[in-house]
């Protein structure tokens, strides 16, 4: 009996991968892609895999702003859903996109003015910088549709429709992948023109599903709709109550990306040859995290419309079952990962010693993916109610004091290895499995902000 309550029904499970499902085909068509730029732009080499990999790291940065403002939105979206407040959510989803697009015309104004200075916070190599640069002065024009086309998948993932992020997912992954081809490499007569044609070709496709998701929008015939007048004039009242939540969120995040980029420093500190093999890392960890998102996107769903709905026992028992099945499932997931990690470096034209520390980084990754599937499913938890305090902590906080510290202190006054740095940053998680226990237990995400107002 005492297990029992950690297993949930035919039907929950039905409910979990109808929710999760679509999300991770579209998740798994987006980190695809990545994989497959990845595979391009390595196979011109060491310099335009590292280069491009420094490049982005900025581009991460205005991610997680906006993740921190969409997640803010979502937790409205979710629970105004659940209570059947329409008119709520269309209002939340207009203040959303007034912040979003801001979000992204603010670093595209950054990459215009500092291009350089954006480079050199993460390297100083002369030879990287350069290409970065070239790289960069095309890849900033993505940053607003990026923003626009972010904003409409999350606010539709909010409320449960996932199948057009699936279709638009499609389309990019088309559009990117074949321009790619022919820009990277000179194919079907195109000039060949190396990591500048593979910026072009995200511009392009970055384009075409922003005007997708706009067309959409215009049709008014999936819940939202694109209200100039709204996102002009907007709710204050409804500002206010979401700024308290958006503010931590969106803070948070910052913290967490220029955590993970002081991170990346570190890994450069100790050993800039190797750490092409860490975009290599990250994009397959990408994959293995597919899973996730779509859980973390049933998590937020199906708990944060319980709350909404004022069915707090039903949100409880719901998180004991996704946590369990998150479990489950990432054991499987570690060990398919472990197994395939000798055959990931033979699909990049990397030097040797790259392909041998791929393959000790992603058996190393395999490892702790359960302890980062717990973490993960507790942050969506607590968040799903509106807990924004304890996720800052267990999420940015920790990053700074337990990560950014150790990895700095360790890459500056040791002379360890990019490898056992790694090992190091990737086992302090089973601190953090500690930390989010206890908030979990705590249980101050158990609220209806819905009726409390946040």
């Amino acid at each position: 009996m005492m297990l029992k309550k950690y297993f949930g029904t035919k039907q929950f499970y039905r409910t979990v991968i109808s929710i999760a499902f679509p999300i991770m085909a579209q998740q798994f068509i987006t980190t695809f892609v990545n994989l497959i730029d990845n595979v391009m732009i390595g196979s011109i080499g060491n310099i335009a895999l590292t280069s491009v990999t420094v490049a982005n790291r900025f581009f991460l940065i205005m991610n997680s702003i906006l993740f921190g403002l969409c997640g803010a939105a979502g937790i409205y979206i979710a629970q105004f859903f659940g209570a059947k407040q329409k008119k709520n959510c269309q209002e939340v989803f207009n203040i959303n996109m007034a912040f979003a697009v801001g979000a992204g015309l603010l670093f595209t104004l950054i990459i215009f003015i500092f291009p350089q200075y954006a480079i050199e916070l993460f390297s100083k190599t002369p030879i990287i910088v350069d290409e970065a640069i070239k790289y960069l002065h095309l890849a900033k024009y993505t940053y607003i549709p990026f923003a626009v086309s972010f904003t409409c998948m999350m606010a539709l993932r909010a409320v449960g429709i996932n199948k057009i992020q699936l279709k638009v997912g499609i389309v990019a992954v088309i559009t990117n992948t074949a321009l790619n081809y022919c820009l990277i490499f000179g194919n079907f007569g195109f000039f060949k023109m190396g990591i500048q044609g593979a910026a072009i070709a995200t511009i392009i496709a970055r384009l075409v599903e922003m005007a997708i998701y706009l067309i959409i929008l215009y049709r008014n015939k999936h819940f939202f709709s694109f209200d100039l007048k709204g996102i002009i004039r907007i709710n204050v009242n409804l500002l206010t109550s979401i700024v308290r939540k958006a503010i931590p969120l969106t803070i948070n995040e910052i913290l967490f990306s220029l955590g993970q980029a002081l991170i990346f420093m570190s890994y450069m500190r100790c050993d800039e040859y190797l750490v092409a093999s860490i975009s290599v890392v990250d994009t397959v960890a990408n994959i293995m995290f597919i899973v996730f998102g779509g859980l973390s996107s049933a998590v937020s769903i199906m708990i944060g419309n319980k709350l909404g709905a004022n069915k707090l026992d039903e949100a409880r028992d719901n998180a004991r079952k996704l946590l369990c099945f998150a479990l489950m499932v990432s054991l499987m997931i570690g060990m398919i990962c472990f197994l395939l990690a000798p055959l990931i470096p033979n699909l990049y034209n990397v030097d040797i010693p790259i392909k041998e520390a791929i393959v000790r980084l992603v058996r190393i990754k395999s490892i702790m993916i359960n302890i980062y599937a717990f973490n993960v499913c507790i942050f969506f938890i607590l968040r799903a109610g509106g807990d924004v305090v304890s996720t800052m902590i267990m999420d940015s906080g920790f990053l700074w004091a337990a990560g950014v510290l150790v990895s700095t202190l360790l890459s500056s006054f040791t002379t360890i290895s990019l490898i056992s740095l790694y090992i190091v940053v990737e086992s302090l998680d089973l601190i953090k499995l500690i930390i989010a226990t206890y908030f979990f237990k705590k249980e101050r995400w158990v609220k209806n902000i819905a009726v409390v107002g946040g």
